[in-house]
């Protein structure tokens, strides 16, 4: 690299998604992914760091300034000396977990830091390399992926900042307090410290434009919304109490408690950031509207429904409906409330009882999705209302929405994200596993805030074998959401499906501990205890309790079928999946795991798969589950004739 093109490459802030991968010593660093390898394992690491990482390694061993760290890493924005220490301390960790170091980063006081690593080679630049593909993903899907994430991101800004938006209500400016302290101690200060700045972060990784008041440049503009806090923290627990305010008016719109105990607050900071920027990232693309949506009471319902979204608790659906009936009577001309109470009706169908209210559920839903996109076009959620209205075994009718979804809409990106994770969900229904990861990739990189879509890439990767990169995305979304019920329910699975017996059982009695009221964990216990004593008592013993467990909505049907599977009891798991379809109560992705492998290779699976349509789609649409593809094909020679016959 000569000597004005280093020049313009410090002169401009750092897009991962358009940096080549590149080599540290042992390492194999994939800035796109946020991803460093090392002898086939992977680990993740956040966005800022590895922003951090990329600034240092593209100067080549030569010092780089603080203030160059923050134009590029932090587009300029004012953050303190402590942010980018964080940075660099974690980046320091990484390279002492290896027993030969990849690298070492120097810090010159008053100076900058200079990274220094055996990987440099004389003429070589970083920036100059051959991006390397992820041995776990085929080529062409990465690729395609990624193009497809780019697009996403790239007309979502265009939307929210060249719409048709009178510029009073362009607010994507935020302030961030500094947070007020209750307790007098240094874990509290640090605490109080740390938690701005990691907002500060996140939102700025966002592209929106987040400050820490105080600073210069917070003084030049009024922001359209302010986040404030409050912090305590004592010897057992730590508690921070966070507020989003209007800008101008300084009115409450959205509030929330996070708590910890004091042993485990270390990745707080990282659970409020994320919170804060989904909530501030709705929030403006509710102002940023067409029409905008000026009324704060009306926000604030929208702010409570989309957390509402993001994680119903047990009837949470008559909280949404009321709400999305409120909103849009005020708002009749706001297409996203519509959207969001197609949303509410739809979880109110999974959730009460009786043939005839959920038809009225569901043709309330259908109203309120195409009022939506005659409304807006462009409206994601709308798609993802109806896609969910068709029958569970319909895959090429939900497929067409969705594809249609995805090609036409264009925000929010929580809805938008929903499409390709809906659309990944049904190509896990028909054993495309591979091209299901693809999806689930963009879903997660189009709504980086959405727990379920982080956890269901954990999931995704499981599924396929790759179980480093399954433990590093699962580790990722525990640090951000430890509580939400998605998170929850993949790390159960991949610890009892995946994990070693020593490890899963370890696993399940910290669960207890943390949730003693959870009554599935004796029966993973129960199930993890008889796969690793392989006896027909514990055999027996294990059947008895998944089966009482499921019978009384403990554990799901699907997991019943799986841990019969993986317990070699294939006749009863068959038996039990039967029963399940005749009342449509089964996904079909649970036949297409590595643990689920002896149903495949069962005469009976292909009567089974004959009965919820998969045999059929395969043939029509002339896709191969990818059990049925390549050499040593697992396909049966029964499933061989079905698919060559009609």
């Amino acid at each position: 690299m000569d000597e004005s093109t280093q020049h313009a490459s410090s002169m401009h802030g750092i897009d991962l998604a358009k940096e080549a991968d590149f080599d540290l010593g042992s390492l194999r660093i994939r800035p796109a992914k946020c991803e460093v390898e090392w002898n086939g394992a992977s680990e993740i690491l956040q966005r800022r760091v590895m922003q951090v990482l990329v600034a240092l390694a593209h100067a080549r061993g030569s010092i780089v300034s603080q203030d160059d760290l923050v134009r590029r890493c932090w587009r300029g924005l004012s953050v303190t000396d402590d942010a980018i220490f964080r940075c660099i301390s974690k980046l320091r960790k990484l390279a002492a977990s290896y027993a030969d170091a990849p690298y070492t980063i120097e810090t010159l006081q008053g100076v900058g830091y200079r990274l220094t690593s055996s990987g440099f080679a004389a003429g070589d630049d970083v920036a100059d390399r051959p991006v390397h593909k992820a041995r776990w993903i085929p080529a062409g899907s990465l690729m395609a992926a990624a193009a497809v994430a780019a697009a996403i991101v790239v007309a979502g800004f265009i939307w929210i900042g060249n719409g048709a938006v009178p510029a009073e209500h362009r607010v994507s400016r935020i302030s961030v307090q500094p947070f007020e302290t209750l307790t007098n101690s240094a874990d509290t200060g640090s605490l109080a410290r740390r938690v701005p700045n990691e907002i500060v972060n996140e939102l700025g990784d966002s592209q929106i434009e987040a400050v820490l008041a105080g600073g210069d440049a917070a003084d030049k503009a009024r922001p359209g919304f302010v986040v404030t806090g409050i912090v305590r923290n004592d010897s057992t627990s730590a508690s921070v109490d966070v507020r989003i305010e209007d800008g101008i008016t300084r009115e409450a719109l959205w509030s929330a408690e996070f708590k910890r105990d004091s042993r485990q607050a270390s990745d707080l900071p990282t659970e409020i950031a994320a919170r804060v920027a989904d909530i501030v990232n709705i929030a403006i693309f509710a102002r940023a509207g067409n029409p905008p949506l000026a009324d704060n009471s009306a926000l604030s319902a929208v702010l409570q429904i989309h957390d509402l979204i993001r994680d119903p608790p047990e009837g949470a659906w008559a909280q949404m409906i009321q709400r999305g009936q409120n909103l849009v009577a005020d708002h009749p001309d706001f297409a996203f409330g519509h959207s969001d109470l197609g949303e509410a009706y739809v979880e109110a169908a999974e959730s009460i009882h009786g043939a005839d209210r959920v038809q009225a559920m569901k043709d309330a839903a259908r109203r309120e999705a195409n009022l939506t996109l005659r409304l807006d076009p462009q409206d994601a959620g709308a798609y993802a209302v109806l896609s969910e209205l068709e029958p569970r075994y319909s895959y090429r009718a939900r497929e067409a929405i969705l594809l249609r979804g995805i090609k036409v809409a264009r925000h929010p990106k929580e809805p938008l994200g929903a499409l390709y994770k809906y659309e990944g969900a049904l190509l896990d229904d028909v054993g495309r596993l591979n091209d299901a990861l693809t999806f689930q990739l963009v879903a997660q990189a189009t709504d980086e805030w959405g727990a379920p879509k982080t956890a269901k890439l954990a999931f995704a990767y499981a599924n396929i074998g790759n179980l480093p990169a399954a433990r590093a995305w699962l580790q990722k979304a525990v640090q951000r959401w430890p509580n939400h019920s998605a998170v929850l329910d993949v790390r159960k699975y991949i610890a009892g499906f995946y994990e070693g017996p020593s490890d899963a059982l370890a696993f399940f009695k910290a669960a207890d501990e943390q949730t003693p009221r959870d009554e599935s964990n004796a029966i993973w216990r129960s199930f993890v205890e008889a796969k690793a004593a392989r006896s027909e008592q514990a055999t027996a013993a294990a059947m008895k309790s998944i089966r009482e467990g499921t019978d009384e909505g403990k554990i799901s049907r699907e997991t019943e079928v799986m841990m019969l599977a993986a317990l070699g009891q294939t006749k009863q798991a068959i038996e039990m999946a039967n029963a399940a379809i005749d009342h449509q109560q089964l996904a079909p992705w649970i036949f297409f795991t590595p643990v689920t492998q002896n149903l495949r290779q069962d005469p009976q699976f292909v009567s089974l798969a004959s009965r919820i349509g998969l045999v059929k789609y395969w043939r029509d649409s002339g896709k191969r589950p990818d059990f049925c593809n390549g050499r040593g094909s697992g396909c049966s020679p029964q499933l061989m004739a079905a698919l060559r016959s009609g």
